[in-house]
């Protein structure tokens, strides 16, 4: 199965579903409920703010047995998975030290990921940062594009090789299945939800009250560029066609195309929202993913220009120095 090129989502003219999304919070022993209360919180906050029933939230468990928590309280499921009538499912994180033995970390978690693999097939599937790991046990990450925590990419990639990771992706859709890096990835997954079910300026709102910045400095040159700092639906699109494009491909009419929007549109878009020209935005974009392959990776600039499809080691270092002052090496020092 190929992954689509972008996400699906809504056009702005598009109205917003109008019933609520039926979202599970789902418990597993030893899982991190931060997020799980924080996606709660932001599902409330968004029907405060729409004026309308946009997310409803069930607390839901492989039984209706209290679960324990990491270093909190055991919780108890208000339903059982399997007789839950849900839209999506929410898997939160799972705290690992480390990646040896994975399948043995996994087997007190057998019911939960089996309850995810016998959910009806339109059920989508969300997860964050080492729970990430249940979903792909279950079966639901099989032949699909997912991202996760990035220390996990070697393991991930050598245990479930049917998985198509885009590991410098910090959020992927693909079909029924959504995945987010990060144990704050929580927040990038409740944006791209509630970005197809609230009006630009609603959603907008959400971020300036609820969202939590990225916890990385980062370069001036790449400030407005991250995937939550942008409240517009399709140049949030467009910034994963870019992620997903080798450097050397970045054409306007190409992105234009596969927005279904006229280059000038397009263009003057960017222009609004960035101050840039799609052209340097797009530049942009494809340098900021080389600032992050630097300080999560050890790959050197040769592969890293590889993996991104620039044309040469020589160009990438030359544009990397121009738009920030450092040369790729002095950045991946500068950020340790």
């Amino acid at each position: 199965m190929t992954a689509p090129l972008v996400p699906s989502a809504p056009r702005r003219h598009a109205p917003p579903p109008t019933t609520a999304l039926r979202l599970g919070l789902l418990l597993y022993p030893g899982c991190m409920p931060a997020g799980l209360f924080a996606a709660a919180d932001m599902a409330r906050a968004a029907g405060l703010r729409a004026q309308r029933p946009v997310a409803q939230t069930l607390w839901v468990g492989a039984d209706l047995q209290p679960v324990p928590t990491w270093q909190g309280p055991s919780l108890t499921p208000s339903a059982a998975l399997a007789a839950a009538d849900l839209d999506a499912v929410l898997v939160p994180g799972l705290w690992l030290s480390s990646t040896d033995g994975l399948a043995a970390q996994l087997q007190p978690l057998a019911p939960a990921v089996q309850a995810l693999a016998a959910l009806p097939r339109r059920t989508q599937v969300w997860s964050y940062c080492a729970g990430v790991l249940l979903a792909a046990a279950s079966g639901r990450l099989r032949g699909r594009g997912a991202t996760a925590t990035w220390w996990l990419r070697a393991a991930l990639e050598r245990q479930y090789s049917a998985v198509h990771w885009r590991f410098d992706e910090p959020l992927v859709q693909d079909g029924t299945a959504t995945t987010a890096a990060g144990a704050n990835g929580y927040l990038p997954l409740m944006l791209h939800a509630l970005g197809a079910r609230l009006a630009p300026e609603a959603l907008a709102d959400l971020q300036a009250l609820l969202m939590l910045p990225r916890p990385r400095t980062t370069h001036p040159a790449f400030a407005g560029h991250d995937l939550m700092a942008t409240a517009d639906a399709d140049l949030r699109r467009a910034m994963l066609w870019v992620q997903r494009s080798p450097a050397t491909e970045l054409r306007l009419p190409a992105l234009a195309e596969a927005l279904g929007l006229s280059p000038r549109t397009l263009a003057r878009r960017v222009q609004a929202h960035t101050g840039l020209s799609a052209a340097h935005w797009m530049r942009r974009i494809k340098l900021r993913q080389v600032s992050e392959a630097l300080c999560d990776t050890p790959h050197p600039l040769k592969r890293i220009a590889e993996d991104l499809g620039f044309a040469s080691e020589a160009g990438l270092h030359r544009a990397f120095r121009q738009a920030t002052g450092q040369t790729p090496l002095a950045y991946r020092m500068a950020q340790r």
